[in-house]
């Protein structure tokens, strides 16, 4: 194994014995070579990215005590601490969807969610930087947030899907309109039949937030008129609460009358389609 050479001092040479290899690395290094690493070796790190691949990356940074205390870092700190406050209050959230996001999530969601939940806090006008909180009063921006960014409702339904939730009575309605999957429906290779999700959920900074309530239709086949359909979710009523609703569409294939969903199906759609703030 050779040693290459840089300003930042010594690090493995991951290419083998038998080529020359002298090169500068600058924080970050991708790995090249068929022996993929991870973990720590000296001052190099290695760990694989989702979408970069292999890396090599240098220990560097300032020390963290001073973070901490120098001046210098205020506002660093300040961002420190709005993000740690985004990621705690995105994760309440994933907890309370939970059961849901089994079906419906992408690998990116829970990076996406924490920064649309930053881009809240910061939309705050009452506390000072550094203390800036999800406020109910701005969580109408939570309204169209994909928990599959490789689809959506409108991708895979023609017809639009318009959820209400009637304050009065706790009573979240989603009606479905009347539609033809062959000419309406993005049809999926071996789809056979389609299912529509409605979740009626309170926002909620409890350590265990409650959970939604979650109605489903039944397996809609692929083929001919699915006549008019309505769903409807009850909560028990708070006016002091912010009530979310998601909207969910999720594809089967039907076997000796099972219904599978589909395997590797990235086309799952959910998202929240409405925000009622009292």
């Amino acid at each position: 194994m050779l040693v290459i050479f840089g300003h930042f001092g010594p690090a493995l040479c991951l290419h083998g014995p038998s080529l020359c290899c002298h090169q500068i690395i600058d924080i970050m290094a991708k790995q090249e070579s068929l022996i993929k690493l991870r973990g720590k070796v000296g001052d190099l790190s290695f760990s694989k990215h989702r979408s970069r691949g292999y890396e090599a990356r240098m220990k560097g940074g300032v020390d963290k005590a001073r973070i901490q205390t120098d001046p210098k870092f205020q506002r660093t700190r300040e961002n420190m601490a709005e993000f740690g406050t985004a990621a705690s209050t995105a994760k309440l959230l994933r907890l309370q969807l939970h059961n849901l996001l089994r079906t419906f999530e992408d690998s990116t969601m829970r990076n996406r969610l924490t920064s649309l939940i930053h881009r809240i806090q910061k939309s705050d006008a009452v506390n000072a930087r550094g203390a800036r909180i999800f406020l109910d009063a701005n969580s109408s921006m939570l309204k169209g947030f994909e928990f599959n960014q490789a689809s959506s409702l409108k991708m895979l339904l023609g017809v639009h899907l318009d959820a209400v939730y009637d304050r009065l009575d706790g009573l979240a309605t989603l009606p479905i309109l009347e539609f033809n999957p062959q000419n309406d429906v993005m049809l999926l290779p071996g789809a056979t039949h389609m299912q529509f999700t409605l979740a009626a959920a309170e926002l909620s900074s409890e350590d265990v937030p409650p959970r939604p309530v979650v109605v489903k239709s039944g397996f809609v086949p692929l083929i001919g008129v699915h006549p008019m359909e309505i769903l409807q979710a009850p909560l028990v009523v708070d006016d002091t609460k912010v009530v979310y609703l998601v909207v969910g569409i999720s594809m089967y294939q039907e076997v000796n009358g099972e219904f599978y969903p589909l395997m590797n199906n990235p086309y799952n759609a959910m998202t929240i389609v409405e925000v009622d703030i009292p």
